[in-house]
């Protein structure tokens, strides 16, 4: 059973096939469905999943979809190669390998069925500071 809460922020996402959609967020970035809503054919035209705790994505069913590399979506991880190893079993178009960025993270880029861009972050140092890595960040500069 899923926690329902008030999410925040939430993204909502127009798709051209809403079950290829739920297969591949399934698949590669382990986000469950907590809830699909049929329209009045019975055919779902929305689809709430879920990563982790306040990782919602809303997946919208439309015709027209218009997806824009202005806008790229982060995600947290803990498990960044397990990822990156499933985005390679499901033909996943991989814009950047997973790559240590001087942010203290390792970052992997991908795009989804529909053209929407996604970084997975993963924190490589924990117990970091956040003024050292500021100041590890501005040293690379």
């Amino acid at each position: 059973m899923h926690e329902f809460y008030q999410m925040p922020l939430f993204i909502k996402l127009k798709v051209k096939d809403i079950e290829k959609s739920k297969e591949w967020y399934k698949n590669v970035l382990d986000f469950d469905s907590v809830f699909d809503f049929p329209g009045v054919d019975g055919i779902i035209t929305m689809s709430h999943l879920r990563g982790i705790k306040y990782q919602d994505l809303m997946l919208i069913q439309d015709e027209q979809v218009n997806s824009s590399n202005s806008v790229i979506i982060n995600i947290f991880s803990n498990n960044i190669n397990r990822i990156y190893q499933f985005a390679l079993e499901n033909n996943t178009n991989i814009i950047q390998e997973p790559t240590v960025q001087p942010w203290n993270a390792k970052e992997l880029t991908l795009e989804d069925p529909d053209g929407y861009i996604f970084t997975i972050t993963e924190s490589l140092d924990t117990d970091k500071k956040f003024d050292s890595v500021i100041d590890n960040v501005k040293d690379q500069i």
